[in-house]
């Protein structure tokens, strides 16, 4: 939204006679088309003040005090009482832009006593609304993206100049800019769904790389200690009497911790139900349930369905001997989607009862005095027919960022993808078939079922939401390939995937005759399609890997997303013929005799391509560096977005070269080519391992852009700002500036990767 100037005003400053105009600003909306006119006091209309930070500090915010005739009472409290951003300041010196801000909503004063012509004070800050300003982007985004995304929310439109940054790529490609990096949006969010604030995201993004940031002259810059070194400079003329020499501080070491945000799990399968359970609703009578409202429901179970005579009339135990309820709901949260026929489930054990556990119920039957068989009497069909695959979509995952890697990389990771789920024959699933437990069609489901198949679909989708490519797995699933992966390989095919592209598969590679790899929560198995008897081989070592499809990694960096179709087809062991054809379950009415179809989320793993496939995980990371060991300080920073000499795709802070999507491992900075870290810690040494030359008092204000400035009395040397309160009136400038030293390396010892 655009903003419209409300108040302006303006006053000519003793010094030199430079007007100075001062326009406030509101964003578009109820705002009157008359323009107030600003009226200022004799004395110190404007400050502008860049509070002291130091070397390693990023953020180098200012603050601008407006002092200004109040014509009525309390005619600017108003002002206040707009949310923070909404009003803004912009002040011209001579017709060129000098400084913009927004309003701090956080304080106001004025004297209440009189009712008018007295003075109030303004207050405006530049930097200091993105620590009210949570980050708003998605995807891969350049620095450069996110650094003119705070400034346009913080209403600074100045330009954004990276003149003095003196970092390079190392394969030679010239002086870094914001937009040759990228960066995460997912690291700025944490495992609670907070969101990161723009403080600390532009902290995190820029002091790895040694980036300040500051408003000048009417500009914002961008840069790093060892390329404004050959900045313009500028000498300090001294005003007053009040200068003051001394020295900056002296480091004896810098500790970097990087926190990659890196996690093997890149969709953990955790959902959470949206309705309510308890204890308290679940009884003897009614199903079990005293819930029974739109959209909300539970049933309860015994340890088997004979259990359930055993309590009937007036004195039933009420629920002593119930095993578990399952609670319905019609909402939940952690997946993008879930098909209106189906439910969110929580089941919670009561007596002696399974662990409890949240997914997506498809289908299932209420409790009843007897077996499914006899279904004129108790059990009631609960949702959907329990049946083959089809084309309906039951569940969809949120998509997942994968990082493009090189053709080399690729080699060294797999995709895990797996997905419990509890297709079963029993009136009550967690506990040993029996007579009062549908033992008889347990036992045949289990006799009668080598395979099972549940249909699947997994595309990889570009920051347009554009499917680039699709898993496809249905040449394996068809038919029938040794147990191993080199011989039941999937792959990566252009384009968007869908219904009948790719399976899990579920068997039980210990005993394929007679155990079903169903019944139970199970979860799906590397597919290998429908060996038959003669030509089932399974290495012992493909045995022993863990559950799950091991899908290659992506061709092409994107985001994954996940769909599960409904139904479920079931073979016996060695059966062959049409894949779409189940004949011993559909001979044998098979699908009649299954009580329960549920599902948990599915879960994506990414692991290493070895013999043992064991997780990519990335621990955070210390590097330290030895400055001055005569000196007493640390400089500790603690960073979120870095670099690593191993590529790391599951790490969310890595930095990554926009122009091929690739992880960055080492920058080049003054000749030296390392990471980034390490960069910055020889930057550090450079400016805190000898005492360097620190100057404050009054001086004539400083003009112009940003620059460096030299004193008469220290011969050679070069002094960086650090703080400064400009009397724009007056023409001063109370300020602090610190001799400043191009990066060197000689003498730094680290510890650490």
């Amino acid at each position: 939204m655009s903003m419209q100037t409300i108040y302006m005003g303006e006053f000519v400053s003793r010094c030199d006679d430079s007007r100075w105009r001062v326009s406030i600003l509101q964003e578009q909306g109820a705002v009157s088309s008359v323009i107030g006119q600003l009226e200022f006091p004799g004395e110190e209309p404007l400050l502008i003040e860049w509070a002291e930070t130091s070397k390693e500090d990023v953020l180098c915010g200012s603050t601008a005090t407006l002092k200004v005739i109040s014509p009525g009472d309390r005619t600017f409290a108003g002002l206040y009482t707009i949310q923070a951003g909404n009003i803004g300041v912009r002040i011209e010196k001579d017709g060129n832009l000098y400084w913009m801000g927004t309003l701090d909503p956080e304080f106001y004063e004025e004297p209440y006593t009189d009712n008018e012509d007295y003075e109030v004070m303004l207050t405006f800050s530049d930097f200091g609304i993105f620590e009210r300003l949570k980050y708003n982007l998605a995807g891969m985004q350049t620095l450069e993206a996110i650094v003119r995304d705070a400034l346009n929310r913080a209403k600074i439109t100045e330009d954004l100049r990276q003149d003095w940054i003196s970092t390079q790529s190392p394969n030679g490609g010239g002086r870094m800019s914001l937009a040759d990096l990228s960066i995460r949006s997912e690291n700025f969010i944490d495992e609670d769904g907070e969101v990161s604030n723009m403080k600390e995201v532009l902290e995190g993004i820029l002091q790895p790389l040694g980036i300040r940031m500051i408003q000048r002259g009417g500009k914002v810059w961008v840069y790093d200690l060892n390329g404004i070194y050959g900045a313009s400079v500028e000498k300090i003329e001294w005003h007053d009497d009040d200068q003051m020499m001394g020295v900056d501080k002296v480091a004896n070491n810098v500790k970097i911790s990087f926190s990659p945000y890196a996690s093997s799990e890149l969709i953990n399968g955790e959902i959470k139900f949206g309705g309510e359970y308890s204890v308290d609703y679940v009884t003897d009578r009614n199903n079990g349930c005293l819930l029974a409202e739109p959209g909300r429901s539970c049933y309860a179970y015994y340890p088997d369905y004979n259990n359930f005579g055993h309590v009937q009339g007036d004195n039933a135990n009420d629920h002593n001997l119930i095993n578990f309820a399952i609670f319905l709901s019609n909402s939940g949260k952690g997946l993008a989607y879930v098909n209106s026929s189906a439910r969110w489930f929580h089941i919670l054990p009561i007596v002696g009862g399974p662990s409890e556990c949240d997914g997506i119920a498809w289908g299932f039957y209420s409790g009843g005095h007897g077996p499914i068989d006899e279904y004129h009497h108790w059990p009631k069909k609960i949702l959907n027919t329990i049946g083959k695959i089809s084309s309906t979509e039951v569940m969809r995952t949120n998509r997942v960022f994968f990082p493009k890697l090189s053709s080399d990389d690729m080699k060294k990771y797999r995709v895990r993808l797996s997905l419990e789920m509890l297709m079963d024959a029993r009136y009550n699933p967690f506990k040993d078939a029996n007579d009062g437990n549908e033992e008889g069609n347990y036992n045949s489901v289990k006799v009668w079922t080598g395979w099972a198949f549940v249909p699947v679909a997994v595309n990889i989708y570009d920051d347009n939401g554009t499917a680039i490519c699709h898993y496809v797995n249905s040449n394996i699933a068809t038919g029938a390939s040794v147990g191993h992966l080199v011989h039941a390989a999937g792959s990566w095919v252009s384009g968007a995937g869908g219904f009948g592209d790719a399976y899990l598969e579920y068997y039980d590679p210990s005993d394929l005759g007679e155990s079903a790899g169903i019944q139970g929560w199970k979860a799906n198995r590397h597919c290998i399609g429908r060996p038959g008897a003669s030509s089932t081989v399974i290495y012992e070592s493909f045995k022993e890997m863990d559950d799950g499809e091991y899908m290659p990694y992506p061709p092409n960096g994107g985001y994954l997303e996940v769909k599960v179709f409904a139904g479920v087809n079931c073979y016996d062991y060695g059966e062959g013929g049409d894949f779409n054809t189940t004949q011993q379950w559909d001979g044998k009415g098979l699908y009649g005799k299954i009580r329960w179809l549920l599902y948990k989320a599915p879960k994506v793993e990414l692991v290493r391509n070895n013999l043992s496939f064991d997780s990519e995980e990335l621990d955070d990371v210390e590097y330290k560096g030895y400055i001055n060991r005569d000196a007493k300080e640390e400089i500790s920073l603690d960073t979120i977005c870095g670099t690593s000499n191993k590529i790391a795709p599951t790490a969310k802070g890595m930095y990554y070269r926009s122009s091929d999507g690739l992880q960055i491992k080492q920058m080049t900075r003054q000749g030296r080519t390392n990471l980034v870290e390490k960069l910055l810690i020889g930057t550090l040494y450079s400016q805190f391992a000898t005492r360097h030359t620190k100057l404050s008092g009054t001086a004539f204000l400083m003009k112009g852009d940003l620059k460096l400035y030299r004193d008469a009395m220290q011969s050679g040397k070069k002094f960086l700002m650090l703080a400064d309160i400009q009397d724009v009136d007056a023409g001063t400038s109370e300020m602090a500036v610190v001799e400043l030293s191009p990066d060197e390396y000689d003498a730094i010892e680290y510890e650490g990767d």
